[in-house]
């Protein structure tokens, strides 16, 4: 753009005593990057795109096409504007004034006694000062920059530059749209760009301008420039683009620093949750640098995301969960990425579970708020005393998960020491569940295939409540009825009903039967 200026600015160069405006003053604005000769009428349809026409009134009127249908045709193509030395007449004929005005085409004229190859000459050297000033511009404009980037300024330093040079109020904005800062205009604090016409037309959409803030193919957000409507001019823009440059390197180098600090913290966090007790040790000491307390009692909270996992989704899906985590876990929390899994050392009140609960279901209705493109389960393991001990919360957190998943499916939330009986069932082969199952009420379960009954549901009813009326009338059969059931169950699988442990085992059975896929789903009847 260093190159590129207006008609305007090669007749301020020429001087109004030199040449004439003499119609299209309208059309000064039209972009001119470079001087065409015409000596001959017919090679005046040739001129191309910016270029700035040199010619005489004579080679003007003696155009095939007439003058006015010419000027026409030359404002189509693009031709910046025609310099032309007048004849005897010492004037332009009315009617091709009146078409350059029309269409705001340029014509500046020379006297007659100007020499053709004066005009050229002055219309050149016009050109080259116009173009000398426009390089000074574009060189202060960059000068102006050059030493807030040499110093390491941030945005806000580019940003007054910025709004001194354009001279209109700014607003550089992240991607989601929110405000980062605002110069020379009301404040917009956090509101979105598109609140900002709310109420007050002068400040609508068509007010604003935005320019992109790009590094590569990369992008940081915008600089939005309010304009009332007005058109920028080159300097402006330029300015703009330069300070989008300047933006987007320092917030790109920025990014870079973070995300170095975040691997160099996450590696930290792995050492001290599964190191060796030298390496705790030099962790400790090293998380000082990070203002960790490790002091604090703690626990390791994990938020992973459940398969499949979309590896196109997921790094925008781990930056969410990321800042939800730091969102709702409290000041106090450190957070940091694995593979497909935020982890947290969360810091809570007391030790009681419910504390920790409250932490997870906090993090839970954030992320149902924010994220809708993956599911997520949620495992907390224990409060540890000592930052030597967190890799059993870090064990626990991930038993709490899996234990989740395989039981209830997709999208948990579980707290360790609320698992119960569940911690002991997951350490668990399937193959020795299986047995376990078979061995327990393996014949009732064969029965209830080969007769259509519903035994293990009677049994698993009443061993829930231990009360033959209580549960006869859950069921919905008379108390009779319900006797009889549990006499043919004793028949098939011996003694239950009055002997404690036999009663236990067949109870655990039936919970995994009901909880825990096997080889008996899809053979037995269902007992939902």
């Amino acid at each position: 753009m260093w190159n590129s200026f207006d008609v305007g600015a090669v007749v301020d160069s020429l001087g109004r005593a030199t040449a004439t405006v003499a119609a299209g003053s309208s059309g000064l604005g039209r972009s001119v990057s470079r001087v065409q000769l015409v000596a001959r009428s017919d090679d005046l349809l040739g001129s191309g795109r910016d270029e700035l026409v040199v010619t005489t009134a004579d080679v003007l009127l003696a155009a095939a096409s007439g003058p006015v249908r010419l000027i026409g045709e030359l404002e189509l193509a693009g031709v910046a504007g025609a310099a032309i030395r007048l004849g005897r007449g010492g004037s332009l004929p009315q009617e091709v004034v009146v078409a350059a005005d029309s269409c705001n085409f340029p014509l500046l004229t020379f006297p007659e006694a100007t020499a053709l190859s004066e005009v050229t000459t002055l219309v050149l050297n016009a050109l080259l000062d116009a173009q000398g000033k426009r390089l000074e511009r574009v060189l202060d404009i960059h000068q102006r920059f050059t030493p807030v980037v040499l110093a390491g300024g941030g945005v806000a330093e580019i940003a007054e530059i910025l709004h001194d040079v354009v001279a209109c109020p700014i607003m550089i904005v992240d991607t989601q749209g929110k405000s980062m800062l605002s110069l020379g205009g009301p404040a917009v604090g956090d509101h979105a760009v598109g609140d900002l016409a709310d109420g007050d037309p002068a400040r609508s959409e068509d007010a604003l301008q935005r320019f992109p803030i790009l590094a590569g193919d990369h992008g940081y957000g915008e600089i939005i420039v309010e304009t009332a409507g007005a058109t920028l001019d080159d300097d402006q823009v330029l300015a703009i683009q330069r300070a989008s440059i300047v933006v987007a390197a320092r917030l790109a180098h920025a990014s870079a620093v973070a995300a170095e600090q975040d691997r160099f913290a996450a590696t930290t966090l792995e050492e001290l949750i599964a190191g060796t007790a030298h390496e705790v040790n030099e962790v400790v000491e090293r998380a000082i640098s990070f203002g960790w307390d490790l002091t604090r009692r703690r626990a390791v909270l994990l938020a992973s995301i459940d398969p499949p996992i979309n590896s196109e989704t997921l790094p925008r899906a781990m930056a969410t969960i990321g800042a939800a985590a730091r969102a709702t876990l409290g000041p106090a929390a450190i957070v940091w990425a694995r593979s497909s899994t935020i982890a947290a050392l969360i810091s809570p009140e007391s030790d009681a579970p419910v504390e920790r609960r409250r932490l997870a279901e906090a993090l839970r209705h954030e992320l149902d708020r924010r994220l809708h493109t993956v599911n997520v389960s949620i495992g907390v393991g224990c409060c540890v005393e000592s930052p030597f001990e967190l890799r059993q919360s870090l064990l626990q957190a991930s038993r709490s998960v899996d234990v989740g998943r395989w039981v209830k499916g997709r999208h948990v939330t579980e707290v360790f020491d609320e698992l119960g009986l569940e911690r002991l069932l997951t350490s668990a082969s399937p193959d020795d569940l299986a047995e376990f199952v078979a061995q327990a009420i393996g014949p009732l379960l064969d029965h209830d295939r080969t007769h259509r009954t519903n035994l293990v549901e009677t049994l698993g009813l009443w061993l829930e409540c231990r009360n033959t009326a209580e549960a006869s009338r859950r069921l919905f059969v008379h108390y009779n009825t319900l006797k009889n059931r549990l006499e043919r169950i004793e028949a098939i699988l011996g003694s239950v009903l009055h002997t404690p442990a036999r009663a236990l085992e067949c109870q655990v059975a039936i919970h995994v039967f009901h909880h825990y896929d096997g080889p008996w789903f899809g053979d037995a009847v269902s007992l939902s």
